[in-house]
Parts: structure tokens; sequence; C-alpha cells
């Protein structure tokens, strides 16, 4: 059943923010091994970059099925915020593990087609392929395209390019609700459910809400990569700036999906 609990939906992103350090920092232990398992992926990339294929081939797999263990638990924090949850949830090693394949696939899924559709856009106006996010954090490399391309199709492939990005993080946020909520992975890839899910939700509050989780995230990103702090404070204050980013989204998504849980059963009463 459906607690009682306030929505945010009126929060802006600082409050945001803090409403999520302070659902992190209730579970201290659990804090702590979310910015553990940060680490070692951050680690074991950066060992496998710096050492020959022998460390490689150990080193990303590695990497790799801590990340997909962190995807699970990532839906984790979302099924328990559906659910009122008020501090991040205890691990359980099944779940997250179960959650992590279904989540990855899903991801993948979407990955594709947003791959694609960037790489026709990138033929259509004659530009080389690279991934938005990539761009985004590479600016002068990005911005040297105006020297040698046309500025007025470059401006107009960052901005359609943004939008097809946006468009399908906004299905697949729903998707990762629905598969967090049920667990069902055919059922959170169901299109038609997806957009009566959002049809409930109210598809400008919904991307009010959005865009919201988003502006969160690029507030912690500018502090993440713009404030310098001295030698281990900095590292501290990266992986707590990372864990931030990584509980946000699913934080977020979960609350927008209980606002549909909560709407569902009360039009459900009134129809009743």
């Amino acid at each position: 059943m459906i607690g009682s609990k306030s929505i945010i939906e009126d929060k802006m992103p600082l409050k945001r923010l803090k409403y999520t350090f302070d659902y992190c920092s209730a579970n201290p232990i659990g804090f702590l091994i979310i910015l553990f398992l940060i680490w070692s992926i951050n680690f074991m990339n950066s060992y496998a970059d710096a050492h020959t294929i022998k460390y490689k081939l150990i080193f990303y797999p590695m990497a790799f099925l801590v990340t997909l263990f962190m995807y699970g638990y990532g839906l984790a924090i979302t099924k328990d915020t559906i659910r009122n949850g008020e501090k991040l949830p205890i691990i359980k090693l099944k779940q997250c593990t179960v959650f992590g394949i279904k989540a990855s696939i899903m991801i993948t899924l979407y990955s594709f087609i947003e791959g694609f559709l960037l790489y026709d856009l990138s033929t259509r106006f004659y530009l080389p392929e690279f991934h938005l996010k990539f761009a985004a954090s590479h600016l002068i490399e990005t911005l040297k395209l105006y020297y040698w391309h046309n500025p007025v199709s470059t401006i107009e492939f960052i901005i359609v390019s943004i939008m097809i990005t946006y468009i399908v993080a906004f299905f697949l946020e729903i998707s990762l609700a629905r598969l967090a909520d049920g667990g069902r992975l055919l059922g959170a890839f169901n299109i038609l459910s997806i957009k009566r899910c959002i049809d409930t939700i109210g598809w400008r509050h919904y991307t009010a809400d959005y865009t919201k989780i988003m502006l969160s995230i690029t507030i912690l990103a500018y502090l993440q990569y713009g404030i310098d702090m001295f030698g281990f404070f900095n590292w501290v204050f990266d992986l707590i700036i990372g864990l931030m980013i990584f509980a946000i989204e699913f934080v977020g998504i979960g609350m927008i999906y209980q606002e549909y849980k909560i709407k569902k059963v009360k039009r459900f009463i009134e129809i009743d």
C-alpha cells in the first residue's frame, strides 16, 4: 500500500539535492558501501587503462560486473522510494544482481536506439559521429567543429541531439521505474503502458519534474568538476558527489512513479 508521504513535485533542484543527501546519509553503512563500490569501479577502470592487455581483460570485466550490480541497487532504491522508503535500502545480492541484469538489457536497448538516431543525424549534417555526452564533456574539441564546419548546421545538430537524448531518456526513466516496481522486463518495455503511465502523471508535469532531476544532476556534475580541494579531501568529495549523482536519478524516478501509483489508486476509487 502506498503511504502518505508528501510528494516533492514542487521542490527545486537544491531541495532535491538536500532530500537525496538526507536519504543516503540516513543509512551510514549503506552510504559507505556504495562509496566503496563507486571507488572500486573508478579504480579498476583506471588500473586497466594504465596497464597491459592482460590486466585490461581482468579489470574491465570486473568493473562491468560491479557497475551492473550498481544499476541493480539503483533499481532497489527506486523500488524503495516508490514504497515510501526514507533511507538507502538493505543491499540484497540476489535482488541487485537480477535487477542489474534486467536494467543493463533495457539500458543497452535504449542506448542502441539513441546511438542509431545520433549516427543517422550526424550523417545528415555531414558531421563526424560523436556521442552528445562525450561532446558536452569535451567542449574544446566540440567547439573546434566551428572552424571547419558550417556553424549554423553545427548548432542545429547539437540542439536536435539534445532533444533526441532527452526524449530517449524521458521514456527510459519510466521504463526503469516500471521494472523496479514490477520486475517484469517485457512489461517495462510496453510502450502503450508507458504512455498510459505518463498520461496519468501528466505530460507537462512529468516533463517539468524530470527536467528538475536533470538540473540537479547538472549542478552536481559542475560541483564535481568545478571544485578542487586539497588531495584526499578532493578524492572523498568526488566520491560523495558521484554517489549523489547515482542516487538522485533513482530516487527521483521513484518519486515520479509514486505519483503515478497514487493517482492511479485515486482514479480507481473515484470510478468505483
